[in-house]
């Protein structure tokens, strides 16, 4: 079965790329925006990161303008092309398709993790096996970040159906109709400590109007 939901999330972004970045030009979310962005470049300037699921490289072209270098991971091709397109340096900045829940691809020479808006797209079963494989490709004492949405009443998509686990899923529709029921669980703030565990240090977590982000290292 979660491997039936990663499909499911894999082909409705494979098949969203040329409209994802619309989700960015959100008048109501623009304050919030522009601080994620800020917070971004002052925690991972000068590191070496690997970022997780990608897309179509929005996150990336803000990370790039301050990082050594950085490794951008998505696992559908449509999305990376959009990415390689966007005309961020090439020097330092490598796009790999590759599966996130493998990272075959991948070596551990990296200060720094980020994934942005993926947390909500894991399982719950899943999260702390995700974690150790993220982990085990970054160096000791490594920086991770991640955000990703709040659960907003009358803003954010309706929950469609929770699972026996208490994932919650939605039903997004796209421009041209086709609609793809999707893994979207918002997290609570007790809920990401108790992923986390007691193994990591400096957690930071800040929940803004529409987004929350967290900081820690391993």
């Amino acid at each position: 079965m979660s491997r039936k939901i990663e499909k499911n999330v894999e082909k409705y972004y494979a098949d969203r790329a040329y409209e994802y970045n619309k989700t960015y030009l959100r008048p109501e979310r623009q304050k919030d925006i522009k601080k994620l962005h800020k917070l971004l470049k002052r925690l991972l300037s000068d590191h070496r990161v690997l970022e997780i699921a990608c897309g179509t490289g929005y996150w990336t072209r803000t990370i790039a303008s301050v990082s050594k270098f950085i490794t951008a991971v998505d696992i559908n091709e449509e999305v990376l092309q959009i990415a390689r397109n966007r005309g961020i340096s090439s020097d330092h900045v490598f796009f790999i398709q590759d599966d996130v829940y493998s990272l075959k691809k991948i070596k551990n020479n990296f200060s720094a993790g980020f994934a942005g808006f993926w947390w909500s797209h894991i399982l719950k079963s899943e999260l702390k096996r995700f974690l150790a494989l993220f982990h085990s490709k970054l160096q000791s004492d490594a920086l991770l970040i991640f955000m990703d949405n709040r659960r907003v009443e009358g803003i954010s998509t309706p929950i469609s159906r929770i699972d026996i686990d208490g994932n919650t899923y939605q039903v997004r529709k796209l421009e041209d109709g086709r609609e793809y029921e999707i893994l979207k669980n918002f997290p609570t703030k007790k809920e990401i400590l108790e992923t986390l565990g007691n193994k990591i240090k400096n957690l930071k977590i800040k929940f803004l109007e529409y987004f929350w982000i967290i900081s820690y290292n391993i």
